[in-house]
């Protein structure tokens, strides 16, 4: 995994967390105790500052980023989805990001909140605490209900286990171990 100085800022990160080998993490960056850091990510903490608390997800392909002396903050036990960017705002514990979903300067996600796959949520927005937010601009349409609440509180505990078994279990092929062998007739 690629991790990088920037400056005087070096990334701090719990040994218990996973970064995927293929993931970047680059300056004023703190990963928490059990945090899943997915392939293609990039959490770059240049000339802001990021801190993904414990227990947290960050999927493949997901962009985290802040503006010049600001912050981002993504709060214990959250889910960023598959290609999602999240830009200089809060994001509130057990909130979930759908693929593919944006969250911009300055926005708030609120505790146990989901934000829809797609959804773009606009700079200085709040999405309240428990609410379900989708569309372009997102607006909360509605409540989540403790099924989905429960169901996203399992899912974090899945990419929790990751974090030990990836290490385990993952081991780069060599080219003759995947090449077919099969002589074509």
């Amino acid at each position: 995994m690629p991790v990088y100085a920037y400056g005087r800022h070096t990334p701090r990160i719990d040994p218990s967390a996973y970064i995927f080998p293929s993931a970047d993490v680059i300056g004023n960056v703190r990963i928490g105790a059990k945090v899943f850091v997915g392939a293609g990510a990039i959490i770059r903490g240049d000339y802001g500052t990021i801190d993904i608390d414990d227990g947290s997800a960050i999927e493949e392909n997901v962009t985290i980023h802040a503006r010049v002396s600001q912050k981002t903050t993504i709060c214990k036990n959250v889910t960023i989805g598959h290609a999602a960017m999240i830009h200089t705002c809060i994001i509130r514990e057990g909130a979930v990001i759908g693929m593919a979903a944006t969250v911009s300067d300055f926005a708030e996600v609120g505790e146990n909140a989901i934000v829809a796959e797609g959804a773009v949520v606009k700079s200085k927005t709040r999405i309240s605490p428990g609410s379900i937010a989708a569309g372009v601009p997102a607006t909360e349409i509605g409540m989540a209900k403790p099924e989905q609440i429960a169901f996203w509180k399992a899912a974090k505990q899945i990419y929790q286990d990751l974090c030990s078994n990836y290490p385990r279990n993952l081991r780069q092929l060599e080219p003759s171990e995947y090449l077919s062998k099969n002589e074509p007739s």
